[in-house]
């Protein structure tokens, strides 16, 4: 973590310099999923997988995820990478409001809070952390993120998720589910 602080420049100062047509594409398509449409999916599947015991937990991880990183982003208010390069042309208008909001990365927080929730599969799993790392990519290779935001934000959500499964774990010991 503490090294990708020593690389952010030179790394959001590369995707400025390397735009490639068709991953301007997909990246301007992740970033407009939204978490809760990631969740939606993810319940989904744990519904067609019959693993009812798991979406309480997941509940809880999307409420923690949006409190905790919501409360990060307004104290840290750290400027977003496009405030400092000059992207130029390369730089897709994506309508963003929280110019001082990129530490942590929500998208990268919401689809890391989500792993563990795959851990009944390894097939979804694996595919799970693809998409994960292509999510974290899509946020610097777009300059809303610098790569310590990406960092924190998988960092973050996996203590999201962690927490929130422990936490359903106790209260189901203690009989109050």
């Amino acid at each position: 973590m503490v090294i990708s602080f020593f690389l952010d420049n030179w790394v959001a100062g590369f995707f400025v310099d390397h735009k490639i047509g068709f991953i301007d594409a997909i990246a301007i398509f992740i970033h407009g999923l939204e978490a809760y449409v990631l969740f939606a999916f993810v319940l989904i599947v744990l519904l067609a997988f019959r693993q009812k015991n798991k979406i309480l937990p997941l509940l809880m991880a999307f409420v923690f995820y949006l409190g905790i990183t919501q409360l990060v982003k307004v104290a840290v208010a750290r400027p977003r990478p496009f405030t400092k390069f000059d992207f130029g042309d390369n730089f897709p208008y994506l309508g963003e409001s929280g110019i001082n909001r990129s530490f942590p990365s929500g998208h990268s927080t919401a689809a890391a809070s989500m792993i563990r929730f795959f851990e009944f599969n390894r097939l979804l799993l694996w595919a799970w952390i693809a998409i994960t790392i292509l999510i974290m990519f899509s946020r610097v290779y777009l300059g809303m993120h610098y790569l310590s935001d990406v960092i924190a934000g998988l960092i973050l959500g996996y203590f999201v998720s962690d927490s929130s499964i422990f936490l359903a774990e106790k209260l189901r010991k203690r009989g109050w589910l």
